[in-house]
């Protein structure tokens, strides 16, 4: 098996935080960090570089959609699901402008969060080993015209 998706997982709520992560680290599916404060977010991202990342909408001091920003800057593309308690279409309309990948709502079954997860983090993972590589080119020179003709 290859190496478990690495999620972060920001809700505030520590019985949903506990299942999700429960849920997704059965049968070393994810490496799981929660979240429940979303002041930490930009460093956890930065810090745990993670496959994806879930998030509820409604948090203490922010919104998982203001979030959905924040994470993006930091690093583009990355695989974003919604979570809310709180259904309703306003939510949807707005999680999917604020581009994230999948709205679910709570309670969730184990296979509803499950399955989303792996199709997103193995998409993701599939595009990142497809992308080119960067090449560094390392010039010196005693003159800066040396440099561009080096580089050129």
């Amino acid at each position: 098996m290859s190496e478990p998706f690495r999620v972060i997982v920001i809700e505030d709520d520590p019985d949903v935080a506990l299942f999700s992560k429960t849920v997704l680290e059965k049968r070393d599916l994810c490496e799981v960090l929660t979240i429940a404060d979303p002041r930490i977010v930009g460093e956890s991202v930065l810090e745990f570089v993670p496959d994806m990342v879930i998030t509820d909408i409604e948090l203490p001091g922010a919104s998982g959609l203001e979030l959905i920003g924040v994470i993006r800057e930091l690093r583009p593309g990355i695989p974003i699901i919604v979570m809310t308690a709180h259904a309703s279409l306003d939510y949807a309309v707005t999680a999917l402008r604020s581009q994230a990948d999948e709205f679910l709502t709570k309670p969730i079954a184990s296979a509803d969060l499950i399955a989303p997860v792996t199709r997103l983090s193995t998409q993701a993972r599939e595009a990142a080993s497809s992308a080119p590589q960067k090449q560094l080119v390392l010039a010196i020179g005693a003159h800066p015209d040396d440099v561009e003709v080096g580089v050129g």
